[in-house]
C-alpha cells in the first residue's frame, strides 16, 4: 500500500508539474504569436496607406505602364505589393521566385478579398513553403474604383521560429517532467519515510494491542473452565475480577492514547496550582504503599500552572504509579517540584529495579517493557500515555537510570 502511494504521489507531482509548463508555455507561444501578428498587421497598414498614395499619385499623372520588381527574399521577413488597375497588374514587387510570384498573382487576381481584413495565405511549390499575411485595399480615383491594392508580408521566417520554439518547448517540458518525476521519487521517498515508520507503528500498536488482550482472555477461559468442577470458587473469582480489572485498564489506556494522537483533540487549559495538584496525588497513591515511601519536595511555593489539569494529573499518576510498580518492598519515592523562570520541572526518583542503558531508548514506546519486568502487572502504555500528555503541552520529558540503583524521569512544562 504504502509503495502504491508513493508511486501516485510522484505520478501527481509529475503531471501537475508538466500541465503547468505546457500551460505557461502554451501562453507564452499565444501572447508571442499575438504580438507578432499584431506588429505585421500594424506595419502592413501603413505599408498599404503609402501604396495607397504613391498608386494614386500614379494614376493622376497618367503614368500608366506596368512596372514589375523582383525582391530577392524569398524566405525572409519582407513586404510586397500589388497594384491591379482595370483587371491588370500596374505595379508589383513580387518574390524573386517566379514559380512563387506566378502563384501568388494568380490567388490574388482569382479570389475576393474584402478590405482591411487580415488574411493569411500558403503557398506551397516543389516541397516549399511560404506563408504570407495579406491587406487589400480598393483604389478609388475621381470617385470611381479604378482597382485594388494588395501589400502582403513574409510571415515563414516568423512560422518557422514559431515552430522551432513550440519543438523546444516540447523538450523542455518533457525534461522537466523526466526532472520532476525523478525529485518526486526523492522527495515523496522522504516524506513516505516518516508515513511508513508511523504506518509500521500502527501496525505493530494492533499487533501489541491483540496479544495483550489475548493473555488475560485465555485466563478468563482457565478460571472459567476451573469454575465448573472447583469446590472453593472464591479465589477464582478473585483472580477473575484481577483480570477483568487489568483489562479495563488496559482499554482506557488505549483509549486514552487513541484520543491523545487525534490532531484535532481540545485541550481545556484552565489556571490551576501544580503544587497543591501534585500534593493531591500523592496523597492518593500513598494508600497503595508504605505511608513512608513518598517525599514530596516544592509543595510548599506557589506554581501556577496554565494547562489542561486531568491531563496534568493523568501524568503525574502515571510517573507515581510506574515508580511504585518497579520498585522492591523498601521504597522510597521522591518527588521534587522546580519552578524555573518561565518553566517548571516535576522529578519523580524511585530506588527500583532500574533500566538497561540500551533499553532507555524505548521506555516511551507503546506496549514495551524491560524483560527483567514482565513479571510486574503492567501494561506498557503508561510511560507511552505519559510522553503524548508531554508533547501535547509542549514539553520534554526525560529518563536517567542505573539497573539496581532506581530511575529519575523529569518532566519540563511551559508555565504559560
Amino acid at each position: 500500500m504504502i509503495e502504491q502511494i508513493r508511486k501516485k504521489l510522484t505520478l501527481g507531482y509529475t503531471v501537475v508539474i508538466a500541465l503547468f509548463l505546457t500551460v505557461c508555455i502554451g501562453c507564452s507561444y499565444g501572447v508571442y504569436r499575438y504580438k507578432g501578428i499584431q506588429f505585421v498587421r500594424d506595419s502592413l497598414q501603413d505599408y498599404l496607406q503609402e501604396e495607397i498614395r504613391e498608386a494614386e499619385t500614379q494614376i493622376r499623372a497618367g503614368i500608366e505602364k506596368p512596372e514589375v520588381y523582383k525582391v530577392a527574399s524569398d524566405s525572409s521577413a519582407h513586404n510586397f505589393s500589388y497594384w491591379f488597375v482595370d483587371g491588370k497588374i500596374l505595379h508589383a514587387e513580387e518574390p524573386q521566385n517566379e514559380d512563387f510570384a506566378s502563384i501568388l498573382r494568380q490567388r490574388l487576381m482569382s479570389r475576393h478579398y474584402q478590405n482591411n481584413k487580415i488574411y493569411h495565405e500558403n503557398i506551397k511549390y516543389n516541397k516549399q513553403k511560404r506563408y504570407y499575411i495579406l491587406l487589400k485595399q480598393d483604389l478609388w480615383i475621381g470617385g470611381t474604383s479604378r482597382g485594388e491594392v494588395f501589400v502582403l508580408a513574409n510571415f515563414t521566417s516568423i512560422r518557422k521560429s514559431t515552430k522551432n520554439y513550440i519543438v523546444i518547448a516540447l523538450w523542455i517540458v518533457l525534461f522537466a517532467a523526466f526532472l520532476a518525476w525523478f525529485l518526486g521519487n526523492i522527495l515523496v521517498a522522504r516524506s513516505m519515510k516518516y508515513i511508513e515508520q508511523s504506518y509500521q507503528k500502527q501496525k505493530q500498536f494492533v499487533s501489541d494491542a491483540a496479544h495483550e488482550f489475548r493473555t488475560p482472555l485465555t485466563i478468563l477461559y482457565s478460571y472459567a473452565e476451573l469454575l465448573e468442577y472447583a469446590p472453593k470458587k472464591k479465589k477464582i473469582i478473585a483472580g477473575i475480577k484481577d483480570e477483568v480489572q487489568q483489562m479495563n485498564e488496559l482499554i482506557d489506556r488505549l483509549l486514552a492514547i487513541a484520543r491523545y494522537d487525534n490532531a484535532n483533540i481540545v485541550m481545556h487549559r484552565e489556571k490551576f496550582l501544580l503544587n497543591e495538584l501534585a500534593a493531591s496525588v500523592v496523597d492518593a497513591m500513598s494508600g497503595l504503599c508504605p505511608s513512608e515511601t513518598f517525599k514530596l519536595s516544592g509543595a510548599g511555593q506557589k506554581i501556577e500552572l496554565f494547562a489542561d489539569e486531568v491531563m496534568i494529573r493523568q501524568l503525574l499518576g502515571i510517573l507515581l504509579d510506574n515508580a511504585i510498580k518497579y520498585t522492591g518492598e523498601n521504597k522510597k519515592i521522591a518527588v521534587k517540584l522546580s519552578r524555573l523562570p518561565s518553566e517548571v520541572k516535576i522529578s519523580v526518583e524511585d530506588n527500583g529495579i532500574g533500566i538497561k542503558k540500551e533499553d532507555i531508548v524505548r521506555v516511551f514506546d507503546r506496549f514495551w517493557q524491560a524483560e527483567t519486568s514482565r513479571h510486574k502487572k503492567g501494561l506498557g502504555l503508561g510511560l507511552s500515555l505519559a510522553d503524548a500528555i508531554v508533547k501535547l503541552h509542549k514539553g520534554r520529558i526525560f529518563v536517567r537510570s542505573e539497573p539496581g540503583k532506581g530511575s529519575v524521569f523529569e518532566v519540563v512544562l511551559p508555565l504559560k
